[in-house]
């Protein structure tokens, strides 16, 4: 019984000190207490706090208290004087709760917040505020338990977040039309709809996310859904440790109409390159992300794998292993980006060099380290010019970049190649190796529908070796060689016409009329030593007509210094045929008829061309103009002007006089290279 007695009279305290509390705050007058509030505001933050509205308090077991006209200073160094400017604010939250430690608030309304994030020339945010770190991390309490947080509903009508980058001056906005964020209880999922626009491009996002019982211990689901920019992207998945950040396990997918839509988005101009769609499973392990199941689809383009990104060290690394069915680099590339002019070797019109001395970008490659491989069934370079079952492995540590091998198959032939270069260094080294074997231009040419009457294969066999900061350094140093070889084959007359334009003077009375002609052999052969390409062989042979030829190309300076000499096997125009000469550089050259001259003579004065092509050069006026029963590019690579293994003068010995598939690629090569552009002789 006495028990009973004390629990009802400590009942009984417990109701009057309850009413005698409602009694005392429903008698108060918080207009009085305005200077405090904003004084103690100002202790706390170091700034000030102005509550220019009215203040209304309403007093129950829900207490609620609304503000109006409220502004937090800014920073001394910032662009406006306020940080926070708030229309009207209404909080309302359970006070039984509170002695559980639980801050529990019913409702929540900002209306027309306006939030500016700044920072300064240093870095430093307007955020930081008195009392924190320059980390922006609170400093610990002393004392007490952390408070549990919860709501009911949150609502924001028209409000606007700015951040304003000091250094560079650049602004990103958020805009709220309205925000709506709502749950029964802590353990009821959290209801999410936003409207609003993100650099003036409107978005909406709508879903649910866990409770804050799970928030707080986890596992936290996600399910999300944002439009924006044309794009629609789902997250969907859950986070093992919320509070920390650690444990994503989330699918991720993105998909639209438009890849170009989305540069008001990215603050920077994305390409319009069609429509899109995206989808991978992100998991993270430490500071480690991993990409599972991706699959991407952009302008009839795919490519799908596995990639783990690292961001641990001193660097982040990525690897990845991925397939695909087809690149299609012509709609990848856009459309005034897609010339020749498009960089690289090319260079600009206002540079008199072909190799640019932009310098290359070396710091990109010390970024980041990266192993990726590739596996492609189909790759477009150009349109119906595609590379076939493409594999290649790309290794980058340190600065130290290197595609090796690249394997592909290209109209027939076979195709082979490696890059090595050591950006790690202050003059990097860079080693390039390409071979092509049974290469059939014939079938390219067909298949491009520029000329169905060619036949023939060719081989192709480039090692160069340099060293620079940028192309024009590194074809400046460079050393190696070049070689391309063509046998037997059938090509038009017409179609050697378009590729002799320039040597019209020259050659035109050689090339007959527009009826097939029988393609012997075509030879290409550059030693290339401190930067200066030499001729070892330059030969084409067809059953009318011969050209051979010799001298240098120096890639320091970019000039040509070339003579070729021409011989007919019709001997009513024997007389036409006189030798020619090549100056200029590779952006201009000069192509000019040298009727006094001969190439064997000039060699012998020169000293720049070897044997076998003086050699070929007496041939032309005795044994093959007479006979036609020997081939030139034979004699060059007997003389050992071109590759002087077996295998090659076996090919093209077995190719004189019999028909075989192809021909125009490779007289495209050489001749184009004697006239307008030897650069493509050289391998490049």
């Amino acid at each position: 019984m006495k028990l009973k007695w004390v629990l009802t009279a400590v009942a009984a305290v417990v109701v009057a000190l309850v009413v005698a509390g409602y009694a005392v705050l429903a008698s108060l007058d918080v207009e009085k207490y305005r200077g405090t509030i904003e004084a103690e505001a100002k202790k706390a933050t170091g700034r000030d706090l102005t509550l220019a509205g009215p203040i209304d308090l309403r007093v129950s077991l829900s207490p609620a208290i609304t503000v109006e006209d409220v502004t937090l200073g800014n920073a001394d160094w910032g662009s406006r004087p306020e940080m926070v400017k708030l229309k009207r604010f209404e909080l309302q939250a359970a006070l039984l709760p509170l002695l559980t430690g639980e801050v529990r608030l019913q409702r929540l309304i900002l209306i027309e917040p306006d939030i500016l994030l700044e920072t300064d020339a240093t870095g430093r945010g307007n955020w930081i505020l008195q009392g924190e770190g320059a980390d922006g991390a609170q400093a610990p309490s002393e004392g007490g338990g952390d408070l549990k947080l919860s709501f009911e509903e949150v609502r924001v009508e028209g409000g606007s977040l700015t951040y304003r980058d000091g250094e560079s001056g650049q602004e990103t906005r958020v805009l709220l039309s309205e925000l709506s964020a709502q749950a029964g209880g802590t353990s009821d999922p959290i209801a999410l709809a936003v409207q609003g626009s993100f650099n003036e491009q409107p978005f909406v996002l709508e879903g649910t996310v866990g409770s804050f019982a799970q928030l707080e211990s986890g596992p936290f689901p996600v399910e999300l859904t944002a439009e924006a920019g044309g794009a629609t992207l789902v997250l969907d998945g859950v986070i093992a440790q919320p509070k920390s950040g650690q444990g994503i396990d989330l699918t991720v997918s993105a998909k639209g109409d438009e890849l170009g839509d989305l540069s008001a988005l990215a603050g920077a101009a994305v390409p319009a390159l069609g429509a899109y769609d995206l989808q991978a499973k992100v998991s993270q392990q430490g500071e480690s992300y991993q990409l599972s199941g991706l699959s991407a689809k952009l302008a009839g383009s795919d490519i799908a794998g596995d990639a783990t990104i690292a961001l641990a060290g001193g660097r982040p690394s990525l690897q990845g292993a991925f397939t695909s069915e087809l690149i299609d680099l012509t709609t990848l590339t856009p459309a005034d980006e897609g010339g020749a002019g498009g960089g690289g070797a090319g260079g600009d019109a206002a540079s008199p060099y072909v190799f640019t001395e932009e310098p290359l970008p070396l710091d990109g490659l010390r970024a980041a380290d990266a192993k990726l491989s590739l596996q492609a069934a189909k790759v477009r370079l150009q349109d119906k010019m595609e590379l076939d079952n493409l594999q290649v492995t790309l290794s980058l540590q340190g600065g130290h970049l290197q595609i090796t091998p690249l394997n592909a198959n290209f109209s027939g032939g076979a195709v082979a190649a490696g890059v090595d270069l050591d950006g790690s260094q202050a003059a990097p080294p860079l080693a390039a190796t390409l071979t092509v074997e049974g290469l059939d231009y014939g079938q390219l040419l067909q298949t491009m529908e520029l000329d169905d009457t060619v036949a023939g294969t060719m081989n192709v066999d480039v090692d160069v070796k340099g060293s620079g900061g940028s192309m024009r350094a590194i074809a400046s140093s460079l050393n190696g060689h070049s070689e391309i070889v063509s046998n037997e084959g059938v090509i038009t007359n017409r179609l050697l016409k378009i590729v002799a334009v320039g040597l019209g003077d020259v050659l035109g009375p050689l090339l007959g009329g527009d009826e097939d002609a029988r393609l012997n052999c075509m030879i290409s052969r550059f030693d290339i030593k401190g930067g200066v390409a030499t001729s070892k062989a330059l030969v084409v042979d067809t059953e009318q007509f011969t050209i051979s030829g010799g001298g240098t190309v120096d890639l320091r300076t970019e000039e040509l210094d070339l003579t070729f000499d021409t011989a007919t096997r019709q001997p009513s125009i024997a007389s036409l045929a006189v030798p020619f000469i090549v100056t200029g550089t590779l952006k201009s050259p000069a192509v000019a008829p040298d009727p006094v001259g001969t190439a064997l003579g000039v060699a012998k004065a020169a000293g720049t061309v070897i044997n076998p092509v003086a050699g070929i050069g007496a041939l032309i006026g005795s044994q093959v103009a007479d006979s036609g029963s020997d081939n030139p590019c034979v004699v060059a690579v007997d003389s050992g002007g071109a590759s002087s293994q077996e295998s090659t003068v076996e090919s093209i010995t077995k190719g004189v006089g019999g028909a075989a598939e192809g021909a125009a690629g490779a007289v495209e090569d050489a001749v184009e290279g004697v006239g307008k552009g030897l650069k493509g002789l050289l391998g490049d």
